[in-house]
């Protein structure tokens, strides 16, 4: 059983203490109270509460009553202050008020101390409203302190567990290759050595006869001739017949592909993606390019029509500029002078369209002939076209042709991408295509038509495959991966749309999913994406399967 160690502060002799007086602080039992307390005429308007109630209240209740008439006077100290100095804020006694506040504003001083009680009370509701948001803030940055500190020590745990994994892959290499490089030396070593003893050894017997002879020579005793042969060992030494010529051997190291962060990965703050705008259209949106003279040009789904637009008052308001005779577009791109170049469905030709008014005329830029031009693709150096041959696109036949020519802006073709080293076709049907800040060539592939399905085939500057990506079971776990259209970020990040799924996922370089933007977005059968020139993205949807029955431009601010 607990015991009470609070003792009667009047009589420091009861331990059962019932009261606590707000005015003189103390803890009375019931006998100080009764006998005391009470008795004592200053303290008949002290507030004297029971000490389980004094427990359960806040601090603006238990306010103590004072004695108001009973204030000393800071100045005079022989004086009781009378009254309240409005303009001043002090309290007066009779000396202060007739030396220097006659004239001023002057309050009762019950009247300033209920005021001023009840300036404090408010002010303590005022805290005691903001306590719970402090407490939760503070319980929420504990709670992020904590996932942030496991999740950088999750990191920094696989990043030490990747550097021990490499350094035993590592190590293991060196031992394989110094091992083969031991074979290759030590039976040449020691028979080298072996025929390094046997060769001084000959040279050693020779040197001693031809000093014998010698000797022999400058002897003046004609009978050393004679007997000198019989001491010489007239038999020369057998010369070796397979001497050991010189082994040549390099080393051969290996290039790093890129930088040292490859063997690793790399570390990504997820970017933060907020839609800021939305506006409306009659048709899916299929295309969008942006200009440097912010010039917004679109192509509508199943359209032959190019169009500038606008967005206004929540609609895509649009424009036509120039049409290709009932042939739908396929994909579009600008060039480095701010011209468009396009594809047309079933066509060898790529387009190209210089002015954006509604007289604008299209040429031809440039043909691919006997092969159809898909997507497309302009850097500052080359221009990057997705083909295919002019039979059916499905199923794929031996002899089909389906890869990514490159060609320079003098239409000089540069190079074509087709096989992998393997000669595993690379490519089913290309589609969009993007290339990254390290000259990567990021590409759809459409790999059935019915149902329609893709993956991203991701390809070093000069063709050689890295990786592919075919959805995420996260996000693809209803719908398969319907690629339509991707951009790239200046992090490198790769943004891809995947209409099926209602989501735009979002990769890093590595072909990892980063994160996504979906429903909760108020993403909806997304097609097209763009980067306009301020950074943020634009996405273009279709109008079939929405609810209102009307396509969507998104536009979407990016914290990088």
């Amino acid at each position: 059983m607990a015991q009470n160690l609070m003792v009667c502060q009047f009589c420091e002799t009861s331990n059962e203490p019932k009261y606590k007086c707000v005015n003189c602080d103390l803890i009375l039992c019931e006998g100080c109270k009764i006998k005391i307390h009470t008795k004592i005429k200053k303290n008949e308007v002290h507030q004297v509460l029971d000490l389980k109630e004094f427990s359960n209240l806040g601090a603006s209740e238990t306010i103590r009553y004072l004695d108001l008439k009973d204030i000393q006077c800071s100045i005079h100290n022989a004086e009781q202050c009378i009254i309240y100095c409005e303009d001043c804020k002090v309290l007066l006694c009779a000396v202060c008020l007739l030396e220097s506040h006659r004239t001023h504003n002057l309050t009762k001083i019950t009247e300033v101390y209920q005021r001023k009680v009840k300036e404090l009370k408010e002010f303590d509701d005022k805290i005691q409203q903001e306590l719970p948001f402090y407490a939760d803030l503070e319980k929420e940055l504990k709670k992020i302190k904590t996932v942030e500190n496991d999740q950088y020590t999750e990191i920094k745990r696989r990043i030490l567990k990747k550097e021990s994994e490499l350094k035993e892959i590592i190590t293991k290499q060196r031992e394989n290759l110094i091992t083969e490089l031991d074979k290759l030396w030590k039976p040449r070593e020691e028979e080298m050595s072996r025929q390094l003893k046997d060769t001084a050894e000959k040279y050693d017997a020779l040197t001693r006869n031809k000093a014998q002879i010698e000797k022999t020579f400058q002897s003046h005793n004609a009978t050393a001739i004679f007997t000198a042969s019989g001491k010489l060992n007239n038999d020369l030494p057998t010369r070796p017949v397979n001497a050991i010529s010189e082994q040549k051997l390099v080393f051969s190291e290996k290039k790093v592909i890129d930088d040292n962060k490859e063997a690793f990965g790399s570390i990504l703050t997820i970017p933060e993606f907020k839609v800021t705008e939305t506006f409306t259209s009659e048709e899916s949106i299929w295309r969008i390019e942006t200009f440097a003279d912010n010039s917004n040009i679109l192509c509508l789904f199943a359209e032959s029509t190019i169009k500038s637009f606008r967005l206004k008052n929540s609609k895509c308001e649009t424009t036509s500029v120039a049409g290709v005779d009932k042939v739908d577009i396929i994909d579009m791109t600008k060039q480095k002078d701010n011209t468009l170049l396009f594809t047309v469905l079933s066509s060898s030709e790529i387009k190209c369209l210089s002015t954006f008014t509604p007289d604008s005329k299209i040429e031809t830029f440039t043909s691919i002939s006997p092969l159809y031009a898909n997507g497309i693709h302009a850097t500052n150096k080359n221009i990057f076209i997705g083909f295919r041959d002019n039979g059916v696109a499905f199923p794929l036949q031996e002899k089909s042709r389906r890869g990514i020519l490159v060609y320079d802006y003098n239409c000089r073709h540069m190079r074509t991408y087709e096989y992998e080293s393997n000669n595993q076709r690379l490519i089913s049907l290309p589609g969009a295509i993007i290339t990254n800040i390290n000259e990567d060539i990021c590409v759809i592939d459409i790999t059935n038509d019915n149902p329609c399905e893709g993956r991203v085939v991701f390809l070093g500057k000069y063709g050689n495959l890295k990786w592919t990506y075919n959805g995420h079971p996260s996000i693809n776990s209803k719908n398969n991966f319907d690629p339509w259209d991707l951009v790239t970020t200046s992090k490198g990040l790769i943004l891809v749309s995947d209409r099926d799924s209602n989501a735009v996922h979002i990769l890093s370089m590595e072909g990892y999913l980063v994160t996504c933007l979906n429903e909760s977005h108020g993403i909806n059968r997304p097609l097209c994406l763009n980067i306009n020139q301020v950074g943020q993205l634009q996405i273009g949807c279709s109008k079939m399967g929405t609810k209102d029955g009307l396509g969507k431009l998104h536009t979407v601010d990016i914290s990088l």
